[in-house]
């Protein structure tokens, strides 16, 4: 779909002021002297942002559960609502002050107008800084309590071993679904002030990408990881790592609720870290097809870095109900390991398709159909008629390895052969998944016998055409056995290389996220607490901040006067593809291959 910017007879800057209004309540000039003052913000801005924690339906739910808790409503009245913390919570972020809980204080005594102390049922109490500190600090711990998957536990001091794995295990199922209820409703909320034309001419696709989320304080100790793994206490393993506790054998965070993060990076490390999955919206078509793309972030979870089992396919269920549209899912090796019953194959029966590259030993054979003849190699489905060489020559590729028939090493020519050789062989699609209505089941119909040479699975002797029972139709319906590595094109092809190219619009949105100029994620000084919990909503409110300004950036690109290019996914010109490398060649220029253990 394509639409042209209705321009009225007061011009362009008139038209870019009435669709800021309508998503962020001032015009263009307002909110950049709003971002730029740091203090004042326009009653209509800040009404605007009130709006947005109400239509999230969060402070509603929060009330909810504090009816169930509450015994009786005996006792002071709380001089700071709920309603009241997110807001403030959601204006210091704006400032890039993150939520920090003396910037929070400095922005109630130094930054609210009168007006907008009344609007959050506030009085502006002459307590200083540090009464509107505790103030604030009672009122978010009022909500943490009420969402926080560990609430039994303060998180105030450095437990013992034993006591740390024991709050870990005494979590709170139906309060780990209200954190992640209210991480989205938060999220829904500034997704829901995407224009309807950016939505028609959404495509359906996403990038599904993480971000450590890093805290403050020491990495953990290897006794503690361990033993949140499952090992036991008195484990050989852990006994042994024992020395990396404090003094004591007391731990050395006293965030209990984070785990450890490995830099991927290219440098060496740990950190203590929690890690957030993000889905964001993908731009497929580019800019020939509509002027601006909002690049929002649409689902959210978090995890413990490494155990990723629950997060990604939350995260994605929650776009999936944001929108209709289904495409695909661009994803890097860590969520594809992930076991298909958590992931791959709830995704499919939503019907989303994925992309995504593999581990050297995941090429060749990935599964059978059950029931059938059909194998799936390398993430396409095929009649099990092909030769070896078809079938295994990417795997010895990527593995280093030589032709068993010629003592050669694959190359890269060979692969792109291979590629082509196998397309004679590959069940052909139709109609789609969404249309079939199946719970992600697809119809296929087999090629014809005459238009490849077939060989016997067993022992690779010619089949005759004639001989060759192999036709008409077939509908498949996922299932776990080879669900796990199938995408919507072959490993390789150039439809799937172009598909899989747009993950950079997911990494350039995670570079954004973690800018130090704005709302900077990844900096633990910018949340000062501590928990899961805490750094949920921390980062929920931080990802209504960025979608925000994705919204702006792309109304401005749609009002410039200076139009831009068409933007295409390509390959660059001035390096190889990582995916396009032999083993050979990634031993000798690039890290090891990933290798994250299945969730």
């Amino acid at each position: 779909m394509k639409w042209e910017v209705k321009v009225g007879p007061e011009g362009v800057e008139k038209a870019l002021d009435d669709e800021l209004k309508r998503i962020v309540g001032v015009g263009h000039f307002e909110y950049q002297r709003a971002g730029a003052r740091t203090s004042n913000m326009p009653m209509k801005m800040f009404n605007a942002l009130v709006d947005l924690v109400d239509r999230s339906g969060v402070v509603e739910k929060l009330h909810e559960w504090d009816a169930l808790e509450r015994k009786s409503n005996v006792g002071r009245k709380p001089k700071m609502t709920a309603r009241a913390v997110l807001v403030i919570e959601l204006m210091t972020v704006f400032w890039n002050k993150g939520v920090q809980y003396q910037e929070i204080a400095n922005t109630i005594v130094y930054r609210l107008t009168r007006m907008q102390y009344a609007a959050l049922g506030m009085k502006p109490e002459p307590v200083g800084e540090r009464g509107w500190y505790h103030r604030h600090w009672a009122a978010k711990s009022r909500i943490l309590h009420l969402v926080d998957p560990h609430y039994t536990t303060r998180k105030n001091k450095r437990l013992p071993l034993a006591d740390a794995v024991d709050a870990l295990n005494a979590k709170d199922p139906e309060r780990e679904q209200r954190l992640q209820w209210v991480i989205q409703a938060l999220v829904a909320a500034s997704v829901s002030s995407l224009p309807q034309r950016y939505r028609d001419a959404y495509s359906g696709d996403v990038a599904l990408d993480s971000t450590r989320i890093r805290i403050q304080g020491r990495v953990h100790s290897r006794a503690f990881t361990l033993a949140r793994q499952g090992f036991a206490l008195d484990h050989p393993k852990v006994l042994a790592a024992s020395r990396t506790l404090l003094e004591g054998g007391i731990n050395t965070n006293a965030d209990f609720t984070a785990g450890t993060y490995t830099r991927r990076d290219g440098t060496k490390g740990t950190e203590p870290a929690h890690e957030l999955d993000f889905v964001t919206m993908m731009d497929v078509d580019g800019y020939d097809q509509h002027p601006a793309f909002a690049r929002l972030i649409t689902g959210v979870s978090l995890h413990v870095p490494g155990e990723i089992t629950d997060g990604p396919r939350l995260a994605m269920q929650a776009h999936s109900r944001l929108f209709d549209q289904r495409g695909n899912c661009a994803a890097d090796r860590a969520f594809n390991n992930s076991q298909p019953e958590n992931f791959q194959l709830p995704l499919r029966q939503d019907y989303w398709e994925m992309v995504f590259d593999y581990r050297k030993n995941q090429f060749g054979p990935q599964g059978e159909i059950p029931g059938t003849e059909l194998i799936v190699v390398d993430g396409a489905i095929y009649v099990n008629r092909m030769p070896w060489k078809l079938i295994w020559g990417i795997r010895y590729f990527k593995e280093g390895r030589p032709d068993p028939k010629t003592g050669e090493l694959f190359t890269w020519a060979d692969v792109e052969e291979i590629i082509r050789d196998r397309q004679a062989y590959q069940m052909k699609r139709h109609g789609s998944m969404v249309s079939e209505k199946r719970d992600g089941a697809q119809r296929y119909t087999y090629p014809d016998p005459q238009t490849y040479n077939a060989f016997d699975p067993l022992t690779g002797k010619a089949i005759r055409p004639h001989k060759n029972q192999l036709r008409g139709s077939i509908r498949i319906h996922p299932d776990p056995s080879f669900v796990k590595h199938l995408q919507r094109y072959p490993w390789g092809s150039k439809e799937w290389a172009k598909a899989y190219a747009q993950r950079n619009q997911v990494e350039s949105t995670n570079a954004d996220i973690k800018r130090s100029r704005f709302v900077d994620i990844e900096d633990p000084q910018k949340r000062s607490g501590r928990g899961s919990a805490f750094h949920g909503l921390a980062s929920a409110v931080m990802v209504m901040v960025h979608n925000l300004r994705a919204l702006v950036r792309a109304l401005l690109a749609e009002h410039s006067t200076q139009k831009a290019e068409p933007r295409r996914a390509t390959l660059p010109t001035d390096r190889t593809p990582m995916w396009m490398l032999s083993g050979a060649e990634l031993d000798a220029v690039g890290p090891p291959d990933e290798d994250y253990a299945d969730n």
